[in-house]
């Protein structure tokens, strides 16, 4: 566990440090605003891509060295970021960027190692805050994309050492449909929805900060806030999930995005973005919960691997989306279209049932289920 949380942590600075710089490398090379949000939507490509095929190795190789070999393809790729900066070539930004979504894929997996090990996410994901906070604080100082490329290496140099059953390759042949019943397809809709919410609307921040007149450091402030808020309250999504189901959590959290949009569409942005993050934290925890209920181990990173692909797709959408939607509408407009996707999101989902979904947790295979337990807080098998 303490090589995972030095991993998390060294690859959650990397990653959040690399994405704060995508969008203000893309509208420098690429001539305008309309371009912020394309390196968004390649990283998540990326991500998306290299979901299935680190889910494929995990199977084949175990956890630590797909994770690490996702770390190395992301710290290729801002090697790329690097020559198509000085180059001023917006493809090869977006293609660089596209290797580096490997990255964020390995740390947003962690946690799933995490359960394995410790029946917890929330070690980890407190861990991946520390890092990710701080990374855009460095937007001002240094190349950014430099420090990202270290600090994926020292990432994948961490995850090798992991032992015990997170280490293991699977062994198991047998290939269930993703997702497998009820509770894994409601979070993979978790996961998908609120990640379609806070990628839109967040990719376009730095710019509008920047068009605002904010130095780097102070866009990096805003960011890191942002970022706090979507790790710190890890241990209170879990709380949550524990004591009043993963399906009641994800609500809580599809409200919460609703009140973080209005918030950011009025002005009050650090407030919002901070708020933002934390609507997606209770739906990430609540999803990820969900998407595993009830599924024996060997079937796991299969489904561990479409929810990012969910989340990825959902992801390039938003991304993509909102520099032509802020360009042409202006950002409180496209703050405004979250809010309405989220409020609908919340509305699907009552009238849909998921609130009378699983409560909190993976089943174990033989057919228990304690009551208010399970990957989030403890029980993960």
């Amino acid at each position: 566990m303490t090589w995972l949380w030095m991993a998390a942590a060294i690859g959650g600075f990397a990653q959040s440090l690399a994405g704060a710089a995508g969008a203000l490398l893309a509208e420098r090379v690429g001539g305008g605003p309309a371009a912020a949000g394309l390196p968004q939507a390649a990283l998540v490509a990326g991500a998306a891509l290299a979901a299935l095929a680190l889910s494929a190795l995990t199977r084949r190789a175990g956890r630590p060295r797909a994770l690490a070999a996702g770390a190395l393809t992301a710290a290729g790729g801002c090697a790329v970021v690097i020559v198509a900066g000085h180059l001023g070539s917006l493809p090869l930004v977006l293609a660089g960027t596209l290797l580096s979504g490997a990255g964020n894929t390995a740390v947003t997996l962690t946690r799933y190692a995490a359960a394995e090990l410790a029946g917890t996410m929330t070690a980890v994901l407190t861990a991946t805050a520390a890092g990710a906070v701080a990374g855009p604080l460095l937007l001002g100082f240094a190349d950014p994309y430099f420090v990202a490329a270290a600090g994926f290496v020292l990432a994948a140099a961490c995850y090798l050492p992991v032992r015990g059953r997170a280490a293991a390759p699977v062994t198991a042949t047998a290939r269930p449909p993703a997702p497998a019943g009820p509770p894994s397809r409601a979070g993979l809709a978790i996961l998908t929805c609120a990640n379609l919410v806070m990628v839109g609307v967040m990719t376009f921040a730095p710019v509008h900060l920047a068009h605002a007149g904010a130095s780097r450091t102070m866009i990096g402030l805003v960011v890191s806030a942002h970022i706090a808020g979507m790790f710190a309250p890890s241990v209170v999504s879990t709380r949550l999930v524990a004591a009043g189901g993963a399906a009641r959590t994800a609500l809580l959290g599809a409200g919460v995005l609703v009140l973080a949009c209005v918030g950011v569409g009025a002005g009050a942005l650090v407030a919002g973005l901070f708020l933002l993050g934390a609507g997606w934290n209770l739906c990430l925890v609540a999803g990820s919960t969900l998407l595993v209920d009830g599924v024996p181990g060997p079937a796991r990173p299969r489904l561990e691997g479409w929810g990012e692909v969910g989340m990825g797709a959902a992801a390039m959408t938003g991304g993509g989306l909102s520099g032509p939607l802020a360009a042409s509408a202006g950002y409180p407009a496209l703050a405004w279209t979250g809010a309405a996707l989220a409020a609908a999101f919340a509305v699907v989902a009552l009238m849909s049932g998921v609130r009378r979904g699983s409560g909190a947790g993976s089943t174990p295979p033989e057919g228990r289920r304690p009551r208010g337990r399970g990957l989030a807080s403890g029980t993960s098998r």
